[in-house]
């Protein structure tokens, strides 16, 4: 299966951040578990999913947020 970030080229750009190495940057978006899920927009948090999700369920989600 192919990842996630290939299949929404086009669509949207996907970001693994290690939160480890960026706790600033986890704690500016209130980052408390792993895994989790951003969908931002201008810069603006629009969705959070949190949680093992498989790729089908992940790419409905993003579908719907957008």
């Amino acid at each position: 299966m192919r990842t996630i970030a290939e299949r929404l080229v086009g669509e949207a750009v996907v970001v693994q951040i290690d939160t480890q190495e960026n706790p600033n940057l986890a704690a500016r978006f209130g980052v408390r578990g792993i895994p989790v899920m951003l969908l931002m927009r201008g810069g603006k948090v629009i969705g959070q999913l949190a949680g093992a999700r498989p790729a089908e369920a992940i790419l409905a989600w993003f579908r719907q947020k957008r």
